[in-house]
């Protein structure tokens, strides 16, 4: 039995291949999926009036208002992915990580980067044009598949 990460963007997370994959890796394995949401959390955010700001982290989030709208994007996509997904005995994290009461917002790829020494093998999902960029994010993290749907 393995210890397997997979990390989608929003952009991918519900197409049928990363199902697919995702049902045949739960087999006999452990699986921890986390949901990315970039465009649709900064779509939502933008529609609410807010300025996307980025650092090297990641997205700014400033406001208690901003955090809400961001944990709502993803709070929707883990709970459709979850359906999509089936029975299957998956685990499925957003990229929010708590600090006691403190929601702290991390970028899923730097999530990726924390959580890697726990797993034996890592993909990351993402769309076929953004391939080129994540394969240089990853470049000193061998055990990291990157994936273009």
């Amino acid at each position: 039995m393995k210890n397997i990460l997979l990390k989608a963007s929003g952009d991918v997370l519900h197409n049928p291949k990363f199902i697919k994959f995702v049902q045949g890796k739960a087999v006999g394995n452990r699986v921890v999926v986390i949901c990315g949401g970039g465009t649709q959390i900064s779509n939502a955010l933008v529609e609410a009036g807010y300025k996307i700001e980025y650092d090297d982290l990641g997205r700014v989030v400033k406001t208690e208002k901003e955090k809400r709208i961001v944990e709502n994007i993803l709070g929707k996509q883990k709970n459709t992915l979850r359906k999509s997904v089936g029975a299957q005995k998956v685990e499925i994290v957003v990229p929010v990580l708590k600090a006691g009461t403190v929601s702290c917002h991390i970028n899923g790829d730097n999530l990726v980067k924390a959580y890697y020494l726990g797993f034996d093998a890592v993909y990351v999902f993402t769309l076929k044009d953004r391939i080129g960029a994540k394969k240089k994010f990853f470049k000193d993290f061998p055990k990291v598949k990157v994936v273009g749907i």
